[in-house]
């Protein structure tokens, strides 16, 4: 055949290069410091579960807290990441909120403090990639960022580095010797515990030899599990914060806020108009029923109680309804932000005006219902609340005339320091140092020593620092002595400040 035929390629073309069909994805090469972050991530999440869900303990919660924001610190700066300001501050409210599980005994302030470390450690993850400003400007999106794109982004990066240090001799045995172990936990958990309901001598042998009571030995199972699926959130996140230079786009999230502003203003004047005229004819007609809180005066035809009560969280309900409204008409306005027109702002001055009288108002019926019958845990969590929101509304009249205000970081930093003297101030404590001083006082008429029971060893506390207490629990010390024997029976309930005190106090 002739080479040169020019109608060769005509039946023989020339065939193109194959393609593969499927694209293989880039080896991650992990460093040594995140092989080893890996498996200390895991462990983490493991005591995250022990002493922080089933657990909550206080010296150990706090140790555990001090450690894991340590750990993080460190992985940080071994990636090359460095600290702005208010990321450091931010790392300092960490090591300080940590601190309260040791200073209450408080239940729900535990339970609050570790929603809120849990929320404040995902934006300082956040804040690594993006910078705090940034962060609590655009909240919504940075708090949906930080579930999604950080925590479960890198979901899998956790068993990644775990896999990749078996190059490494002895990591791959103790890789090896893990692995073997978490296969072979569960079972073995299940029949050393069915073996211990069978027969007890085998129950006193494990017991003496492992000190673990076999129900203890079971609750390990579910705990390591959910541990491990924490363990690799915790990590997915310090790898995000240390790989991704940027999540959040200002850019695009101001693009984002920007099409959300859909309704025109006239139209939300008219919509606004007729709730604004409704409170003005009521507080005209209410006046006096309202004002009686400022004033010290019982209304006519109520009790205290009553008055307070009733007044009170209607009062809140409003207020919480006002400050939805005042957000929705500066977030969907069409015309709002930097170009915010006058009409506009003299609408959230004035909900805002008749949201602060309200919330004055209920702050000053509570303490007037407070006067006459002392304080309760209740009283005292919503009269904070309402504080709260009088700070808010007062830093949304200040944004009316300063656009430029970062709201996101004002909230931040107000809502940090209010949540601290919540928690801090350990409130069952003087709760009952107040209410035991005003009925020794003849202030109030009646110190019900059953609400005690109804609190954490804080209250109790309290009372073993005083001669008061004898007085109080009707010439003897019985009850103080139950919670000290109590405190010596579980070792998990001596762990905080107000254990510690009463087992100095109580002889």
């Amino acid at each position: 055949m002739n080479e040169n035929n020019p109608y060769q390629n005509l039946y023989h073309p020339e065939q193109p290069e194959a393609i593969p069909m499927i694209q293989e994805k880039p080896e991650i090469h992990y460093s040594k410091t995140e092989q080893i972050s890996a498996f200390l991530a895991m462990l983490a999440g493991f005591l995250f579960v022990r002493f922080v869900f089933y657990h909550t303990t206080g010296l150990f919660t706090t140790f555990f807290y001090w450690l894991l924001t340590t750990f993080e610190v460190i992985f940080l700066k071994k990636s090359g990441k460095t600290f702005s300001k208010s990321d450091k501050l931010m790392i300092a409210v960490l090591y300080l909120f940590s601190g309260a599980y040791t200073i209450t005994a408080n239940t729900l302030m535990k339970a609050l403090t570790t929603l809120f470390l849990i929320l404040d450690n995902s934006l300082f993850l956040l804040s690594m990639t993006s910078g705090l400003n940034a962060v609590l400007r655009f909240l919504p999106e940075a708090s949906l960022l930080s579930t999604l794109a950080m925590s479960l982004g890198e979901f899998g990066k956790c068993f990644g580095a775990v896999k990749s240090s078996k190059g490494h001799g002895a990591w791959k045995n103790a890789g090896y010797i893990l692995g073997g172990l978490l296969i072979a936990l569960p079972m073995t958990c299940i029949v050393a515990a069915l073996l211990c309901e069978a027969d007890e001598n085998m129950s006193a042998l494990l017991g003496n030899f492992l000190k673990f009571p076999p129900d203890e030995i079971l609750e390990l199972i579910p705990q390591l599990l959910l541990g491990i699926f924490i363990g690799c959130m915790i990590f997915s996140g310090l790898y995000s914060a240390a790989h991704r230079t940027i999540i959040l786009d200002e850019e695009i999230c101001a693009k984002k806020a920007e099409n959300s502003r859909f309704i025109p203003n006239l139209m939300l004047y008219a919509a606004v108009t007729p709730v604004c005229i409704l409170y003005v004819l009521y507080f005209i007609s209410q006046i006096n029923y309202f004002t009686g809180g400022f004033m010290g005066v019982l209304a006519e035809g109520y009790t205290y109680a009553e008055y307070a009560r009733k007044g009170f969280f209607e009062l809140c309900a409003v207020c919480c309804i006002n400050l939805a409204v005042i957000a929705g008409i500066g977030f969907f306005a069409k015309k709002t932000g930097s170009e915010k027109p006058l009409m506009l702002k003299i609408y959230s001055i004035f909900l805002c005006a008749c949201s602060l009288f309200l919330a004055g108002t209920a702050i000053a019926k509570m303490f007037l219902y407070i006067r006459y019958y002392g304080m309760t845990t209740m009283r005292i969590y919503t009269t904070w609340f309402m504080f709260l929101l009088v700070i808010g509304f007062i830093v949304l009249i200040v944004r009316q005339f300063r656009h430029s205000l970062n709201i996101g970081k004002v909230g931040y930093i107000v809502f940090t320091v209010m949540f601290g003297l919540l928690v801090f101030s350990r409130p069952e404590s003087w709760i009952t140092k107040y209410n035991a001083s005003q009925y020794l006082a003849g202030n109030i008429e009646h110190f019900d020593v059953s609400v005690l029971n109804r609190m954490s060893l804080d209250a109790w506390a309290a009372v073993s620092h005083h001669d008061i207490g004898k007085l109080l629990l009707n010439g003897t010390n019985a009850e103080l002595e139950a919670r000290k024997e109590g405190i010596q029976d579980d070792f998990y309930e001596s762990l905080n400040l107000s254990a510690w005190e009463i087992m100095l106090n109580v002889k």
